[in-house]
């Protein structure tokens, strides 16, 4: 199986948002500390702040003064910034924030750099939180060493919590499901992946697989191994794997899928809401692979349509009459349809926004209908997310 045809960043910008107020904000206590403080913010971007000690703060490198102690300036930022960048030594860091720690889901990404500018140190919420992309980042900034030392990224092998992630993946396994298979990946067990929906560049293409993940070509192939990662759209794909009984199974779901919905004036959320759940249900698909819902421009001030979106953690597309009489399904239209000059909304809004097929034709409820169409990524059909072979044991040719 070839996916080794996409971009690698090693260092994105800045890690993705957990909500927080603050995207970071760098602290220096020092006046070498500064000076580099500055040039990290510079290279963080505008969203960056830089903190320094009123002793060292000037217009040159435009910071914001506190005073000593630092203790309640660092917590708080702790608290408020999605990144955190300390300009101190790791043991000074651990003490003014060990009483605050919590769990790498909702810690901001902390990094210590020293006051010699030799080391960006990856402190805490390393690959989950991106405190390892930080360091990596700051390092560059200054011209350091970024220090590391998370399993995955060390043994250079896939971070199991994190496989997807900078394309919208949603893991279905629990923290402890997670943990073990992620030990059983760091550890060198046999691990069978099976994949048919999503983007397939999650490896990157210059970096050869790691030896013990194998790619299989169909769920019956992942059988012989312990430990199973499965990228699908499908839940009947992951029932039958969840059958296999494999010790550890990690489920991605790919935003792979667009929901096409056109309905009359004033429909409900529940409707909708229904409709969506009976069709997913009976044509075995994940609501979790949900990419978008796309719908006519005449229906943007539908506040059923928005909640559902909002509900579902999804943005909501629009297209014009003109492009949706352009794009026509399957089904053919409606009469209600025809007297608003539109030909159809559910299929061709669901193909528009996907570029690929529909996989649910239109159903209707009394005052909706849906369509499901998978996205068409880079141009490659399903069979093409599979090797020929039952599976490519890495490796062990």
């Amino acid at each position: 199986m070839n996916r080794m045809d996409g971009n690698h960043h090693p260092h994105p910008n800045l890690p993705p948002s957990r909500g927080k107020e603050c995207s970071a904000a760098i602290v220096a206590i020092s006046r070498r500390g500064a000076a580099l403080g500055a040039r990290v913010r510079d290279a963080l971007g505008d969203d960056a702040a830089l903190y320094v000690e009123r002793r060292f703060s000037n217009d040159a490198n435009g910071a914001i003064a506190f005073d000593l102690p630092v203790r309640p300036l660092v917590g708080r930022l702790f608290g408020e910034c999605e990144n955190l960048v300390l300009m101190m030594p790791v043991g000074a860091a651990v003490r003014l924030l060990a009483a605050q720690i919590g769990d790498k889901h909702t810690d901001a990404a902390v990094v210590c750099v020293d006051d010699g500018g030799r080391f960006a140190v990856s402190l805490l919420s390393g690959h989950v939180g991106g405190a390892d992309a930080l360091a990596g980042r700051v390092a560059d900034a200054i011209g350091a060493t970024a220090v590391i030392t998370s399993a995955s990224h060390v043994l250079e092998t896939l971070a199991v919590d994190l496989l997807g992630s900078e394309f919208g993946w949603r893991i279905e396994a629990s923290s402890a499901m997670v943990t073990r298979a992620s030990a059983a990946v760091v550890n060198g067990e046999p691990v069978g992946v099976y994949q048919d929906a999503g983007e397939r560049d999650w490896w990157a293409s210059d970096r050869p697989l790691p030896p013990n993940l194998n790619i299989c070509a169909t769920v019956e192939g992942l059988a012989e191994y312990p430990n199973v990662l499965l990228i699908s759209d499908r839940t009947d794909v992951s029932d039958r794997v969840t059958a296999l009984e494999p010790e550890t199974l990690v489920v991605y779901r790919p935003r792979s899928l667009v929901v096409g919905i056109g309905s009359r004036r004033g429909v409900g959320i529940e409707e909708l809401k229904k409709l969506l759940h009976r069709t997913f249900a009976a044509f075995d698909l994940s609501i979790n692979a949900i990419k978008c819902i796309a719908t006519a421009e005449l229906k943007r001030d539908e506040a059923a349509m928005g909640l559902l979106a909002e509900r579902l953690g999804v943005a909501v597309r629009y297209f014009g009459a003109d492009e949706l009489n352009a794009m026509p399904g399957p089904s053919g239209a409606s009469e209600s349809q025809r007297l608003l000059g539109i030909v159809a909304v559910a299929e061709p809004a669901a193909l528009l926004a996907s570029g690929g097929d529909i996989v649910v034709p239109k159903v209707r409820s009394a005052a909706a209908a849906l369509a499901v169409a998978r996205i068409n990524i880079d141009g490659q059909d399903r069979e093409d997310f599979s090797p020929p072979s039952p599976c490519l044991h890495r490796g062990r040719l």
